[in-house]
């Protein structure tokens, strides 16, 4: 879906908080979950888990999916986001 709704100012980015060694990830690390999966965004390491912020509990089960909406409001907490969501939150949907 990043690809249909990039355009129109959809944002998606992958959190990466540790590596298969348990660890910070590294560029390389971050590089190559990005080309083993297709990912064509960015893909970051969250090594000080911001990704707490945007959910509802006091941990993170993962994978975890949340979406924010225009100026970072959260608009779904690490729950199920499908294409209808990400539509009503585009930029261009708010206005």
């Amino acid at each position: 879906m990043y690809e249909d709704y990039v355009d129109q100012g959809f944002m998606a980015i992958t959190l990466i908080t540790e590596n298969y060694q348990q660890e910070p990830p590294s560029q390389d690390d971050l590089n190559t979950w990005a080309d083993e999966y297709g990912q064509t965004f960015p893909v970051l390491s969250d090594a000080e888990p911001v990704a707490l912020r945007y959910t509802q509990r006091d941990s993170l089960s993962l994978p975890s999916i949340s979406l924010l909406g225009p100026g970072a409001e959260l608009l779904i907490a690490d729950g199920d986001v499908d294409e209808d969501d990400i539509v009503a939150a585009l930029p261009a949907a708010a206005e």
